[in-house]
């Protein structure tokens, strides 16, 4: 009976031995309890919740939790993490977490565009201590595993280019801003308005706002965007400027709405402007054999230097000696003369001839420009060697000479007549006296 007895006892207490030993050396051991969201998409950013669960038997202390960026590099995965790999967890300041209590993380992953649907398995290492003035002793690599599907789960917006039309905008003119967007999700997008917000900038809109909708967008359809606006003077300060322009995208499929901030650039350019100030004759009078000088003033009224100016006159083939001249760069604001020969072809037809001159130049970034004016200039008759006026009035000094030598004449006529009268009654007289 004692014999039975003492191996009941011993048999209890070789039961019981195991338990005494454990608790003796036990410490915290953790365990991932869930992963939320296990699914990712491609060319996403998402912040993954990670529980963790001490299923030791004394709490752990000084607790953290890092992502192995090592070895999933090593492993070529496409699942990147975004900021701190490494992070506290549990209660502060201590960061302890107790027997059979749970804690939670959150790390950020990125997913690389084109990466290959499946199961990524990603490395955890959670450290931790025994005592709350440790600092960690024990650490154990735990693994869970993200899926990421093959597209985007929702619609999502790309933008694929951004042009303007014309080409080059430029101060005081108006033109269109094209921004070309794709729908590179996987699902329709039943509304998007996109809005172009130009404040404090010289672009204002044509059509009273800059707000573009579209409606029915399918998966891997590209759509257009386009905001008439005209450009304000005061944008030629410079020569170049670039203008980031905010764009909001709001639009939404079945399932959700979704709104995209983001930024577009637009190059306003400065521009040249050659015309002609003024344009002087000498002699002002032109006759056949005239010689002298046909000279243009032109001033740059732009904004940019006017580089290689040239000017070409037509239709002055009797009347200058040449048809072009290069006159080469002309600043912002300044004046440059040039001047063509004059010579009045003997056979130069009287009256009035059109000259037409033809301006061409370009500015720094190889744009070419060019300005046409017509002129009228007049070939008048050649002038006699005696003055018209001399002529004339040679003519009527000798009408009053032929009228004063008449009128003399017939007074001496007179004279002489009255003389023989006087001569006659004389010799009458002495006659009757004898």
């Amino acid at each position: 009976m004692n014999t039975c007895a003492l191996l009941l006892l011993l048999l209890f207490f070789l039961l019981l031995q195991p338990h005494f030993i454990g608790t003796a050396g036990a410490v915290g051991k953790f365990s991932i309890v869930s992963v939320s969201p296990a699914e990712l998409h491609p060319s996403e950013i998402e912040t993954v919740r990670i529980t963790l669960k001490n299923i030791g038997n004394r709490s752990a202390y000084r607790v953290s939790a890092e992502v192995l960026v090592k070895d999933l590099e090593r492993a070529g995965s496409p699942v990147k993490v975004l900021g701190k790999a490494r992070k506290s967890v549990g209660e502060p300041p201590f960061y302890a977490v107790g027997t059979e209590s749970e804690a939670t993380v959150e790390f950020d992953f990125f997913v690389e565009r084109g990466a290959m649907p499946t199961v990524y398995q990603i490395p955890l290492c959670v450290n931790w201590s025994d005592d709350f003035d440790e600092t960690a002793k024990h650490s154990d690599i735990l693994y869970f595993g993200l899926r990421v599907s093959g597209i985007a789960a929702s619609a999502e917006i790309d933008i694929l280019n951004v042009s303007t039309v014309p080409e080059v905008l430029r101060p005081g003119e108006t033109g269109k801003i094209r921004v070309e967007m794709r729908n590179v999700g996987a699902t329709r997008i039943r509304t998007l308005k996109a809005v172009l917000h130009t404040e404090r900038t010289p672009f204002t809109p044509l059509n009273a706002d800059l707000e573009e909708y579209f409606y029915e967008i399918s998966p891997g359809e590209d759509f257009v965007a386009e905001f008439d606006v005209a450009i304000g003077r005061y944008a030629d300060e410079a020569d170049r400027i670039y203008y980031e322009l905010p764009l909001f995208i709001e639009y939404s499929d079945d399932f959700a709405s979704y709104a995209k901030n983001t930024s577009i650039g637009v190059e306003v350019r400065g521009s040249p402007n050659v015309l002609i100030q003024e344009i002087t004759v000498e002699p002002s009078q032109l006759t056949a054999g005239t010689e002298g000088l046909f000279m243009l003033t032109l001033i740059n009224t732009g904004t940019l230097s006017a580089e290689d100016v040239k000017v070409r006159i037509a239709g002055g083939d009797d009347l200058l000696t040449e048809s072009h001249q290069f006159v080469g760069e002309i600043a912002p604001g300044e004046t440059q003369t040039t001047s063509f020969g004059i010579k009045v072809g003997e056979d130069a037809e009287i009256g009035k001839h059109a000259l037409n001159i033809f301006i061409s130049y370009e500015d720094k970034f190889g744009k070419r420009y060019s300005a046409a004016k017509i002129y009228e200039i007049s070939v008048y008759p050649a002038e006699p060697f005696i003055p018209p006026e001399y002529i004339y009035a040679g003519i009527g000094i000798l009408a009053l000479a032929f009228i004063g030598y008449i009128i003399i004449m017939r007074m001496e006529s007179g004279r002489k007549e009255g003389e023989r009268e006087e001569a006659g009654e004389a010799g009458e007289g002495r006659g009757r006296n004898e």
